[in-house]
């Protein structure tokens, strides 16, 4: 049975809000835990933290105030949202979402756009009913042309991942079973596909070498560049929100660009709210600004890999974990607090294996300045232990990052973003 889970809102209501019940959402978060092939040996699924989901999700600001921690701001520019959810003898196995985001414009396209996302579903036959009846809604509110499946948009997490199910995605990196592929190529077509280039201490160490000839034969690009009134110096956590501020405003302007397709500015509420979250996991040795005689002009942001820990707790305690049917369960915060708990304790060590590169982003070129910021990514990884990191996600039409990244690692996932016919 499929159903629409967000309420009209009621008429006497001041501000615009997409109502649902707490129930309904936990049902849309809990669908991912229903499907058989993420338990199969072939997959390599983490699975998220419930209350983070349930507050990342969660568009209604009003009546669930009092029920969730936070509110994801993204909700509050969007014209139109609808969570569908389907479910087989009381269980759900299946969700889709259909979202306008007035905010979100594309530079070679005019009309309305529409946003299929969240997909989830247990068979192709359900996934055909779900998309038919999301693509039917955004038809009807005037949408000319339809994308997707992203959560919420390039700022989130884009595409359908349809190579590299054999590796264990970071955070921010959609996975999904392989058949998803064969449900959205009935619908449409390629828009654009997004990579993650895995970079493994044995290849990026021979890159290394030859950036540091380059950069010794150079008469030293650093101590150039310092001379022309540029440094690179670690991010001060202790005055994070100047230091948000000035990461906020070189990401937006150096991802509005061609080379970043289904972008949308971040507001300041909506890159607020995701610094919080990285700022409970940031290690401070990560995370540089560039300036150029005091002004930021760049910013690269490497985040420990949580999935580690996430997947590690759930296969050793939570192998058979399904979230209660009911909207609160102690068994739900268990879990909850034993994989935050041991978070905390390999961030206060500096122990994880891995790291994503989150944030890469420059508004001045300088020759050899984007490679100064990957060596000291690396050399700085390397000396907390860490073997691997991903960077992602990198679209297909970013050749100035895809060119480096091919000589540092390998192509890890490919995901697709479809333009969906109708």
């Amino acid at each position: 049975m499929l159903k629409k889970l967000i309420e009209e809102p009621h008429s006497n209501e001041r501000v615009s809000n997409f109502n649902i019940l707490l129930k309904d959402l936990k049902a849309f978060v809990s669908v991912p835990f229903s499907i058989s092939w993420y338990r199969s040996s072939e997959s390599k699924k983490v699975f998220p933290l419930l209350l983070q989901e349930l507050q990342d999700l969660n568009p209604d600001r009003i009546r669930l105030k009092k029920f969730l921690p936070g509110y994801n701001p993204f909700f509050k520019h969007l014209d139109y949202l609808q969570y569908y959810l389907y479910e087989e003898n009381g269980k759900p196995v299946g969700r889709i979402a259909s979202i306008i985001d007035r905010n979100y414009k594309e530079k070679k396209y005019q009309g309305r756009i529409g946003i299929i996302g969240l997909f989830e579903a247990e068979t192709k036959e359900i996934g055909f009913k779900l998309l038919d009846e999301a693509i039917k809604d955004l038809k009807n509110e005037g949408c000319t042309k339809i994308i997707g499946p992203m959560r919420f948009n390039a700022s989130g997490e884009a595409g359908l991942l349809i190579n590299g199910f054999e590796h264990t995605p970071m955070p921010m990196e959609p996975y999904n079973p392989p058949y998803y592929k064969e449900v959205f190529d009935e619908y449409g077509e390629k828009e654009n596909d997004w990579y993650s280039f895995l970079i493994d201490e044995e290849r990026a160490s021979k890159y290394m070498e030859r950036v540091t000839a380059i950069l010794n034969n150079s008469v030293n690009i650093e101590e150039k560049l310092r001379k022309e009134g540029i440094v690179i110096r670690d991010a001060n956590l202790k005055d994070y929100a100047n230091e948000i501020e000035k990461i906020r405003k070189i990401y937006n302007a150096a991802w509005d660009t061609i080379e970043h397709p289904q972008f949308e500015k971040f507001s300041d509420e909506e890159f607020n709210y995701i610094a919080a979250s990285l700022k409970q996991i940031a290690i401070p040795e990560l995370i540089y600004i560039v300036e150029e005689n005091g002004n930021a002009i760049g910013v690269s942001v490497t985040i420990p890999n949580i999935n580690e820990v996430i997947k590690e707790i759930d296969d050793k305690l939570f192998k058979k974990f399904y979230p209660h049917r009911s909207s609160f369960s102690l068994a739900d915060t268990y879990r909850d607090i034993i994989i935050f708990r041991e978070i905390m304790r390999r961030l206060k060590n500096k122990k994880f294996m891995s790291a994503r590169i989150f944030i890469l982003g420059l508004l001045k070129k300088r020759t050899g300045l984007d490679a100064l910021l990957y060596k000291r990514t690396f050399d700085v990884g390397r000396s907390l232990g860490m073997k691997y990191a991903s960077a992602s996600q990198i679209a297909d039409t970013n050749v100035d990052m895809t060119n480096p990244l091919m000589k540092m690692g390998t192509i890890g996932f490919t995901w697709r973003v479809y333009n969906i016919k109708y």
